[in-house]
C-alpha cells in the first residue's frame, strides 16, 4: 500500500461489500479483517462467541432476546464488544496496511492513521438477487431479512460513531456494485490506494 495504510469497508448486506475487501486486500498484497475480528474481540473481552450470535441474533429479532441480555446487562455486553472490537482495530492498523470490512473501523481509525472509506451498495433488486443465489435465503424472507440486517448495521455504526451509516458525507468513497461489478469496484478503491499521497 501506499500513503493510505487502511482501507475501511462499510455495506449495504448482499451488496458485496466483505468479497469486495478480499479482492481489494488481494489487489494490493495485504490481509483482509471481517469476521475475524468479531473472533478476536471475542477471546480479547471474555465473551463467547455463542453468547456474541445470541447477542446479534437478539438484535435481530427482538421476541428472541436471551434472559440474560434483559437491561443492564445487554447494555454491557454492546459496551464490552465494541470496545473490545475498537482494541482489534487499532492494533491491526498499528501493526499493518490492510483492508477491513464493518466495525466502524472508518471512525475508530479517524486521525490514527491515513485510511480510504469506502461504501459499497446495489440496488435492491441486485441485493435480492444475490440474496437469492448466492446466500440462499428462502424467497419469502428476502426482504425482511435485508431490512433487518442494513437496520442492524446502521443502528450499531449510529449508536458508536457520529456519523451517519450509508450517508456518502461519511465516506470517501460511495460505489454501486450492481452496476459495476465486484472487480471494477475492487480495481477502482486498490487503483486509489496505490495513486495516494
Amino acid at each position: 500500500m501506499a500513503k493510505i495504510k487502511v482501507v475501511t469497508i462499510g455495506r449495504h448486506y448482499c451488496s458485496g461489500g466483505s468479497d469486495i475487501g478480499k479482492m481489494v486486500a488481494d489487489r494490493l498484497g495485504v490481509k483482509c479483517y471481517d469476521r475475524e475480528i468479531v473472533e478476536m474481540a471475542a477471546k480479547r473481552s471474555g465473551i463467547s462467541m455463542e453468547d456474541i450470535r445470541k447477542y446479534e441474533e437478539s438484535i435481530l429479532n427482538p421476541m428472541k432476546t436471551p434472559i440474560s441480555f434483559f437491561g443492564k446487562e445487554k447494555e454491557d455486553i454492546t459496551e464490552k464488544i465494541f470496545a473490545a472490537e475498537t482494541e482489534v482495530v487499532m492494533e491491526l492498523a498499528a501493526r499493518e496496511n490492510c483492508v477491513i470490512v464493518g466495525r466502524c473501523a472508518d471512525f475508530i481509525l479517524k486521525n490514527k492513521v491515513k485510511t480510504l472509506n469506502v461504501f459499497i451498495y446495489s440496488s435492491l433488486e441486485k441485493r435480492m438477487e444475490a440474496a437469492r443465489t448466492k446466500h440462499n435465503i428462502p424467497e419469502e424472507e428476502i426482504e425482511s431479512r435485508l431490512k433487518k440486517y442494513d437496520k442492524k448495521r446502521a443502528d450499531y455504526y449510529n449508536a458508536n460513531t457520529n456519523k451517519k451509516w450509508s450517508e456518502k458525507a461519511s465516506y470517501d468513497m460511495c460505489l454501486d456494485s450492481g452496476k459495476l461489478g465486484f472487480e471494477l469496484c475492487a480495481d477502482i478503491i486498490a487503483q486509489a490506494v496505490r495513486v495516494s499521497k
